[in-house]
């Protein structure tokens, strides 16, 4: 029987993507170099070819205009106008386009003789057929139009039936023909007639070769050609009246040589329009070209794009991009520096900042983008612009409001600048835009960090709403528009603004917590449940670390209150320090039973190995649990780089007898030191409470003493060189451990026994 593999965990596999992506994320701090220039590179390409006011605003006719836009300049501006009239007029004086066929006489001379000869020849062989093979009058006859071309009468083919088709006829057909053409052009006079004024051109279809003619009279009207010919046939034939069926027949194969070339004519006139010049006019330097709250007209319009295209030459607008890449290169320059200065300058996570602060900038300015095009989609009256209504309600606090609660307030306020900056550089009215920007998230930089609760979100976000429409409300005193409606629509629009960056922030405040392995206040709440199944197994498993880890996190939280540290990451920190102890509990001392060392069976090399191990381990469990990277840091720093010095001494004592020379760093903990304040708070109170418990008269004076030579001890050993822990902060964190340990280890009264 087939064994069915077991189903993977879903969640776990979640959990190995987000490590691989934090472990990928983290790889080399050298990556910052190439992720800042990447989206320097993004950021330019976005806010392009607005940036440094390079693109010019998008324009409708109809609409209100904001402000004055004033010529500083002279330059052309195309008299639409004056142009299409210009057009219009060459135009109508393009000279029409005839053909003219100069072999028409021949084509015609060619087609009768055939059609005579045909007849006669069919003639000939109708009468030596029997009656029923003879060839029918109604087919001869279409015989005879086919090869002619000429629609004959019943009346007019029975004629030349009768005559037999006789040369003699049809050469005088051709004669009339000939002489009624000659040179003559002959065409339609009711078309010609409308361009007499202008004249025509001719073209001779066999040679294409053109000619002009002013002078239309010379050309004989198709529509008088009957008695043209008719007269002709007086002048040819003197020595006899001509037949009539020679004039009727001449008179129905001469049509006009002179045609009108339809297509060649519309060219030519296609071809004049697009060489016709645009009419310009000059506006001059300091010359209004609109004035405030007026309607943009079709005229108006044309100024407009000539000025603001007269701004976009095409070096300048390739260099624009550039500038724009160095500009945002020195922006994030700023932000790095900061993170890369001495509070950061061993940490790994620099990489990871920097990503995390490129991702957040270029979607801010995509928020952006997405407001600015939202608002022009929205069909708004003219009586309000949608820029004065609709862009105070964009989000701008977003990225400042994720910086600072990730990272931190310094980080979230430079984040603030920067992001001012470029929302500034897609916007017109840079000056309100940037300050808007800029107060909201200063303020939402300085309170969101204090969120523990998911409402905090959105009370920033209100906070920053009130604040945006302050900032609204001194704009509009400044422009003097303070008691106008669309005033009031703006202060509305604001609130709505910071609103809904709190909603944003609140939606990916987790996503970015996970992949980028931050640890919020809010989830340090979670962590610090005590109900937490790792609490509720360390309890079971090793009590006496559970009980001496909740007395180290009382002990730190106060401190780090009075120090000014983040007494929420201390205090979960120090609950979680030991956790590595669980999986060799019996190991250590306060979870060892009075009758039973598990070290009197060890060497002392072993021993310090097994204790010193528990710091891996702890990380280990913080990496499954997802503890995050601040508590998993303190784990690794809570002990630093001190010496197991109990065991050490004892390898001393051994080692005078067996000769084996003792390392000592084989005793000691691998690192590295506190790199924060809270890592030193948690070292410094887990020794300071385990000393504690080797105190038999626990006076306050004793106690005092102890928590100064703890703390004097670490200090000497260096522990402190890494973190930001100040003199000042060891005085007021050694008072703090005195008072509560004082409270903790204080006398009581011995309740008398009971009387029998």
């Amino acid at each position: 029987m087939a064994i069915t593999p077991p189903k993977k965990n879903g969640k776990n596999n979640g959990n190995a993507a987000i490590k691989s992506v934090h472990k990928l994320i983290n790889k080399s701090l050298s990556w910052k170099y190439a992720i800042a220039f990447s989206m320097s590179l993004i950021l330019a390409v976005m806010l392009y070819p607005r940036i440094l006011h390079m693109a010019p605003p998008e324009y409708k006719v109809g609409v209100i205009i904001a402000k004055d836009i004033q010529a500083d300049r002279n330059f052309l501006v195309v008299d639409r106008a004056a142009t299409e009239q210009k057009r219009v007029e060459a135009i109508e004086n393009t000279r029409p386009v005839y053909d003219y066929d100069s072999n028409m006489p021949a084509k015609i001379e060619t087609a009768i003789s055939k059609a005579f000869l045909d007849m006669r020849e069919n003639a000939k062989k109708n009468s030596k057929l029997p009656d029923n093979g003879k060839l029918s009058v109604e087919k001869a006859k279409k015989t005879f139009e086919d090869i002619s071309g000429i629609t004959l009468t019943a009346s007019e083919f029975k004629a030349l039936t009768r005559k037999g088709f006789p040369a003699e006829m049809c050469a005088d057909i051709v004669r009339l023909v000939y002489h009624t053409y000659g040179n003559n052009l002959i065409g339609n006079m009711d078309t010609l007639s409308l361009h007499k004024k202008k004249g025509i051109i001719i073209r001779d279809i066999e040679d294409q070769e053109e000619r002009e003619l002013d002078d239309l009279s010379s050309i004989l009207d198709a529509g008088k050609i009957n008695s043209i010919i008719r007269e002709n046939a007086k002048v040819i034939f003197k020595t006899g009246k001509p037949d009539n069926i020679v004039i009727s027949l001449a008179r129905k194969v001469v049509s006009p040589n002179l045609t009108f070339a339809k297509n060649s004519t519309e060219k030519r006139k296609q071809t004049v329009s697009d060489e016709i010049k645009p009419v310009l006019y000059e506006l001059q330097k300091n010359e209004m070209i609109i004035r405030e709250g007026e309607k943009i007209t079709p005229e108006d319009l044309d100024e407009l794009d000539a000025f603001y295209k007269g701004q976009e030459g095409n070096r300048f607008i390739d260099a624009s991009i550039f500038a724009g890449i160095f500009l945002t290169i020195v922006l994030l320059s700023i932000i790095f520096y900061r993170m890369t200065g001495s509070r950061f300058k061993l940490s790994k996570t620099v990489t990871k900042d920097v990503l995390f602060i490129s991702i957040v900038l270029i979607l801010q300015v995509i928020l952006a983008k997405a407001g600015i095009f939202i608002c022009d989609s929205i069909d708004l009256t003219h009586k309000f612009t949608t820029a004065s209504i609709c862009v105070y309600a964009i989000p701008f606090t977003v990225g400042t409001m994720l910086v600072a609660i990730l990272i931190g307030r310094n980080e979230g306020l430079i984040f603030s600048v920067f992001s001012s900056l470029m929302a500034a550089f897609l916007f017109e009215n840079k000056t309100s835009i940037f300050l808007l920007s800029l107060v909201g998230g200063a303020v939402a930089a300085h309170y969101i960090i204090h969120c523990e609760r998911r409402s905090a979100f959105f009370k920033t976000g209100l906070l920053v709403g009130v604040v945006n429409m302050g900032t609204i409300v001194c704009l509009s005193l400044l422009s003097g528009n303070l008691f106008l409606i669309e005033t009031f629509l703006n202060l509305a629009m604001g609130l709505a603004g910071g609103i809904l960056s709190g909603f944003i922030v609140s939606g990916l405040v987790p996503p970015f917590e996970s992949l980028f392995g931050y640890t919020t206040d809010i989830k340090l709440l979670e962590q610090a449940n005590l109900n937490q199944p790792i609490f509720q197994e360390l309890l079971m498993v090793a009590p006496g670390t559970y009980h001496h880890s909740v007395i180290v996190a009382s002990l730190v939280e106060a401190a780090a209150k009075e120090i000014g540290a983040n007494s929420l990451l201390a205090k979960v920190s120090a609950y979680y320090h030991d956790i590595g102890k669980m999986k060799k509990p019996q190991y250590f001392i306060e979870n060892q039973p009075s009758w039973k060392n598990r070290h009197d069976d060890l060497s002392p090399q072993m021993s310090s190995l097994v204790i010193t191990s528990h710091v891996k381990d702890g990380c280990e469990l913080a990496k499954k649990h997802n503890l995050g990277k601040a508590i998993e840091d303190i784990i690794k720093q809570h002990h630093g780089t001190s010496l197991v010095r109990y065991f050490y001494e004892k390898a001393k004592e051994d080692s005078k007898v067996s000769g084996q020379s003792v390392q000592e760093n084989d005793f000691r903990y691998p690192g590295p030191k506190p790199q924060n304040k809270e890592a030193g708070l948690v070292l410094l109170g887990d020794i300071v409470e385990a000393s504690s418990r080797t105190l038999t008269n626990p006076t306050p004076a004793r106690i005092k003493n102890l928590v100064n030579s703890r703390i004097k001890q670490v200090m000497e050993e260096g522990q402190f060189d890494e973190s930001d822990l100040t003199f000042r902060d060891l005085k007021k964190i050694a008072e703090t451990f005195t008072r509560i340990l004082t409270g903790i280890f204080h006398s009581r009264v011995e309740y008398k026994q009971p009387s029998k």
